[in-house]
């Protein structure tokens, strides 16, 4: 499989990963924005979100209101996968809100890097308890 393909692969799904934990956080916290950030090793950046939270007019910019909640660099297929909250309604959220959030958020990225990754790098991470 070519570079390319392997990489809409990926984001292919990591979308399907970040509806099901996105349908969890809408109910958790309803009036918070949500977003994954997807940076692919070639260079690509695709963006993800839910309805809450705001969109930049370009991609190449970013989530204007998103703060990091939670990020991993150089996975097999995204040079870094990051999940970010609408600053402006994440600012009001309790600190015990914002644990389970980036608890939510850590899990999510999990997901993604283990579902992009491959059958062997799977396993060896399995195996040393990664």
């Amino acid at each position: 499989m070519n570079s390319a393909a392997a990489e809409q692969e990926a984001v292919g799904l990591a979308r399907e990963s970040f509806l099901g934990e996105l349908k969890s956080l809408n109910r958790e916290y309803p009036n918070t924005g949500f977003g994954v950030s997807l940076r692919t090793h070639s260079g690509r950046q695709y963006l993800l979100a839910n309805s809450r939270m705001p969109l930049p007019e370009t991609k190449s910019e970013g989530f204007p209101t998103g703060r990091r909640v939670a990020r991993l660099e150089n996975s097999e297929r995204f040079s870094s996968i990051e999940v970010l909250a609408d600053c402006r309604a994440y600012e009001s959220i309790s600190p015990g809100a914002e644990a389970a959030i980036l608890g939510n958020a850590l899990n999510l990225i999990a997901r993604i890097d283990t579902l992009t990754s491959s059958p062997a790098q799977q396993l060896a991470a399995t195996g040393t308890g990664g």
